[in-house]
Order: C-alpha cells, then structure tokens, then sequence
C-alpha cells in the first residue's frame, strides 16, 4: 500500500486536532490542567501542616518502619498498651523503645515510609506559618491516591452508566471540599478510597461477565482482583472490612445458584493479605486485631474521652467491651444517622442518593451494587456509633459511588422533563454542580487557615523534645507530636499520679513531663474534676507532691505549656 501524499498527511494532522482524536487529547489536557490548578490553590490556601492527632501517630509510624522488624514500632506509647502487652505475653517488664505499635493497620506506614526516603527530619520550621517539611509528603501521597480514585471513579461511572454522569461525576468528586479536606488531614482516608472503587470497578466488572456469559473463566480474574483491593484496604484500615459483606451480597446475587462458590473464592484471596497481618498480631500478643478492638471504651461513663487509653489496669474484659458498645450505641447511631451520613460529602447528593432506593434500576449491575453498598454502610453506620468519628471516616470511601449513582437518578429525572432548549438543560446541570462546589468556594474565602496551635507548634515541641537525650522517655498529654516532631518515646499521660509513679518506678523512668492546651484547655468541673484528670490538679496547679521524681517546672507560652523535669534542662 502506497504512502499517502505530504497534502494527505497534513490534511489528516489539521482534521485531528481540529475535530478528531487531537481535539479529544487537548480538550483532555486543558481539563486536567484546570482541576490540577484548583487543587493547587485550594492547597495552597488551606495547608499548614498536620493538625490532626491520627495523622501524626500515622506520621511517626511511618518513620520508624524497619524491614529489620516483624511489626510495627512505635514512639507514641499509651498505658494501655503496655498493660496489655503484659497481659498477653506475661513481660512485666514492656519494651519502650522498639514497642510494638498494637492499634494501627500497617499498610500506611508502609507508604509513608517509602515517601519518606530522604527526607530531612531534623528540619526545625522557621516560624509559625512555616510547614515542617516532611509533612509535605504525606500531603503529596494523598493527594495522589485522590486524584487515581477519580480516574478510577470515570471508568466506574461508564461501566455502570454512561459517558455524561462519568464526566461530572469525576469533575465533582475532584471539585469536592470533602474530598481534598480529608486529604490535607493526611490520615490515609483518599488511599482506602482507591482500595474501595478499585475492588468495586472490578467487581462490576466480573458480574457484568456473569450476566454476559455463564463460563466461570470469564469473571474469576476480576473476583480474585476484587478480593484482593478488598484486603489492601482492610490493611489500610480496619474499618474497611465492611467492604466484603457489601460485594459478597452484589457478587452472590448476580451468581445465584453458584453463589457458595464465588463467596469461597472471594474469602479465600481476600483471606491472603489480611491473615498475614493478623497472624503478625497473633504471633506478638496473641490477638487478632490486638488492642483496637478495645477502644470501644473510649468516651463510655468509666472512661471519659482517651481514659483508656490513659489506663494502665483498666477493667477491660470481652463483657466490657460488649456492654460498652451497647451503652454508646443508640447515642451514636442518632449522632451518626442524623449528622455524619445524611451530611457524607457534601449532604444534597446523598439526599438523592437515598432517593434512589425507591427507583428500581433496569441494568442488573447496577440495582445490586447499590444494595451492596447500602449493607455496608449500614455496618459502618453500627461501627462507627461505638467507636468514633475517626472510624466512621471510611464512609468517604462510598462517596465516589454516592455521586454517580446521585447523578444517574439525577440526569434521570432531567431526561423525564424533556426540556426543549438545550440552554435551560445545561443550566440546570450548572446549577447542581454551583451548589456542590459551593463548600469548595466557601473554603478558599478568607480568613485563611491557620497554624494548628493550640495545641501543636512543631516548633517549641521540637525545642522541648531536644531537652531530653534519644535514650529517655517523655510523658505528655500530645505524644503523637513529641514523637512526630521532636523523635522521643513519648508516653501519653496516665490516668492518675498513681500509674504515673507505677511507670516511673517499675517500668521505666520519666525524664520530662510535658502538659500542652491539650490538658490545659480542659473545663474545669467537667474535665478536669473528673475521674481522668481529677489526681493531676494540684500537680498543674503548682503543689508538686515532695517526692515526685520530676520537681523543676518551666512554663511555656505564658502559662500555657509547663514543662517538667529531674533538673533545670533549659537552662542548660
């Protein structure tokens, strides 16, 4: 076959860009370099580092990741790890240093780590406006998994629907406040989002073959596939194990008959990653999960907000932690049904998204995968009623969902009116997306954000930390941040002088305490009269006992931090 003539090709190049596939890549380009500038100035406007405690524990984590150890290491020591540690493996002496971390998940450490190659941890931040430095990798590693769940989200919105609610679809989920304020948080939610549409995309993907065809080798790879996002997620965060029950549902529905077997399929590979991790706990403490089960008992009448973590005996059995649960549970699932998952994202989609329950779609892969995701928000909905809002957290991982399933009733509906100038059916569009971009504009008006004291400085914690040698161990309401910012063992604040003395002269010796606004700012009757605080008041204000083991005390930022220690460190 003959080459074409010069004229030809450049005649073929022009209609390209002018109208073909050179016009579909520009249009591609000028679109990403638009969301890309949002999410820049957005950024811009809203970073100041980390402000939240989970995203330094998360940090610190990280940091200390050692391929050397089986298990996680952690510098941010509760009381209440230590005495299960003892309860578990009969060591009444608990290590300090190299403690084994027995709440977390690994998998985002692990990522942090990686990130972390090469970064200049012994930075000291100028000022109070300035970032500290490393920080602005966990920022990227977010933001990264965010904009691959919005790709990811595209081919979703297409397999399920169509090309229009896959467009506006990703273009609202990458304009979303929700979306890119938990991602500054830098607490791993944006990658269990990519986990959770990477193992429903291929789980569409399997029962779309299911319906297609009925020879098992054309939707196994995809099963398989699914399980396995189904158990980096899990390893990402625990709270992400409702996923399984929702795609078991959607998966067992489109197989019927053969449903045992695509179940035993799923469970089996979902069962590889996720029982490495626990045969890891096992093998350190003898537990599954190991202590997170356990923080159930935060917030509950005996243990007032971390108490529990504060504990160093605390009357902790299976009974109290099932009677716990149902003590918080009505509370919180009237806090969390009415506030949390009526507001998820940015509250009117998912309004319409729980319209749609009372419309049957006709596409088979698409009504059961909304009963899928409903049975596992529900799940989470119960989990996140006993134990917080920083579980209930994973519910952004159905957002990406809440959206298209939203704008497919929604564009539905629009069709049904059969406006007949394009102009007000655009309109209309428009005005939906205003309205949820809106918490994004708002966000970006001034004031702009501020440094996140109180209670975190990384400046003067880096400054405090630095008194004391890498060999001594701090006590401090903030540990997360002494570890995090100043690299000492830090050990959270006991629930009473007592235990404190326990550590000290048991354990291991204190060489600093360090009280931050995390204490300080307490209200008086109701926080510190209560049980938690009620036996560190006179020690705050000023009657140190005689013999307490760390008698010299500096304050700090007037009167709002005290610092204490065996001998006058800053001066020295």
């Amino acid at each position: 076959m003959a080459n074409k003539p010069f004229e030809s090709r450049i005649q073929d190049l022009v209609y390209n860009v002018d109208a073909g596939i050179g016009l579909k890549l520009i249009k591609g380009a000028l679109y990403f370099l638009l969301i890309g500038f949002v999410i820049l100035v957005y950024t811009a406007n809203q970073y100041r580092g980390l402000r939240d405690a989970e995203a330094m524990d998360y940090a610190q984590l990280g940091r200390n990741v050692t391929w050397q150890h089986p298990w996680l290491i952690t510098q941010n020591v509760r009381p209440a790890s230590l005495w299960y540690y003892m309860q578990q493996t009969g060591d009444n002496n608990p290590p300090f240093f190299n403690h084994p971390d027995l709440i977390h998940a690994p998998l985002y450490p692990i990522l942090l780590r990686v990130v972390f190659q090469g970064a200049n941890f012994a930075a000291t931040p100028e000022g109070p406006m300035q970032v500290y430095g490393p920080e602005y990798r966990v920022m990227v590693l977010n933001h990264v998994f965010a904009i691959l769940s919005g790709i990811l989200l595209l081919f979703l919105a297409r397999r399920l629907f169509d090309q229009r609610v896959a467009f506006w679809g990703m273009t609202l989920f990458f304009l979303s406040d929700s979306l890119w304020r938990i991602s500054l948080a830098g607490v791993g939610i944006p990658i269990v989002i990519f986990w959770g549409l990477a193992a429903t995309l291929s789980m569409a993907i399997a029962v779309s073959r299911i319906e297609e065809s009925s020879t098992s080798r054309n939707w196994v790879v995809p099963v398989v596939l699914s399980a396995i996002f189904c158990g980096l997620a899990f390893l990402t965060r625990y709270a992400a194990l409702v996923l399984v029950p929702g795609l078991l549902l959607y998966l067992g529905w489109a197989l019927r008959q053969r449903a045992w077997y695509g179940c035993i399929l799923f469970l089996a590979v979902f069962s590889l990653p996720a029982g490495l991790w626990i045969m890891r706990n096992i093998s350190v403490v003898g537990s599954p999960l190991a202590l997170a089960p356990y923080l159930a008992l935060n917030g509950t009448e005996d243990y007032w907000q971390n108490a529990f973590e504060r504990s160093l005996a605390p009357n902790a059995t299976i009974g109290s932690i099932i009677g716990a649960a149902r003590s918080k549970l009505i509370v919180g699932l009237k806090e969390f049904y009415g506030v949390h998952l009526r507001t998820l994202g940015d509250g009117l989609l998912m309004a319409i998204f729980l319209t749609t329950f009372f419309y049957r779609f006709v596409h088979f892969p698409v009504h059961a995968l909304r009963w899928g995701v409903a049975l596992s928000l529900s799940l989470l909905l119960v989990i996140g009623a006993v134990y917080g809002e920083h579980v209930f957290a994973v519910a952004l991982m159905f957002w990406p969902i809440v959206i298209i399933y939203a704008l497919a009733f929604f564009m539905l509906l629009l069709d049904r009116l059969q406006l007949q100038l394009k102009l007000m059916n655009n309109a209309v569009i428009g005005a939906l997306v205003l309205l949820l971009v809106l918490p994004m504009i708002f966000a970006l008006m001034p004031p702009r954000k501020l440094p996140p004291y109180p209670p975190y400085a990384p400046r003067l914690i880096i400054f405090v930390s630095g008194m004391l040698r890498p060999n001594e161990v701090l006590a401090t309401d903030m540990p997360e941040a002494t570890a995090w910012y100043g690299d000492r063992v830090s050990v959270l604040l006991p629930k009473t002088v007592e235990q404190f003395y326990d550590i000290n002269d048991f354990m291991h010796r204190f060489s600093g305490l360090y009280f931050t606004p995390v204490t300080r700012d307490q209200p008086y009757t109701r926080g510190l009269q209560s049980a938690a605080y009620e036996t560190w008041v006179p020690i705050l204000e000023g009657r140190i006992p005689s013999d307490f083991p760390l008698p010299q005390v500096v304050p700090l930022i007037g009167r709002e931090q005290l610092f204490f220690s065996d001998r006058a460190r800053w001066a020295e």
